[in-house]
């Protein structure tokens, strides 16, 4: 979620019907000249996030940035952040 131009939010999950809920939330701050950018939020699911195997049998997913020629789908943060899942 980008809240930018002020926007407020709360967040209330909804647990899967085994009672879980799974989550990941990426916070950067933003540049004085962006902080009143359009609010707006990206859902990402598992499926959408792409998986490497290494050789070696290490698995790395790309949430956001580059790796190894992927691109992770979480875009539009204004710094460029590389998050791995390995």
């Amino acid at each position: 979620m980008i809240v930018g131009s002020g926007i407020m939010h709360q967040e209330m999950p909804k647990p899967n019907i085994a009672g879980q809920m799974h989550e990941f939330q990426l916070w950067a701050n933003f540049p004085a000249d962006q902080k009143m950018t359009t609010p707006w939020c990206q859902d990402v699911t598992a499926s959408d996030i792409p998986e490497i195997i290494k050789d070696d049998g290490t698995r790395v997913k790309v949430i956001v940035g580059r790796f190894c020629g992927k691109s992770g789908p979480v875009d539009g943060i204004a710094a460029d952040p590389q998050y791995l899942d390995a």
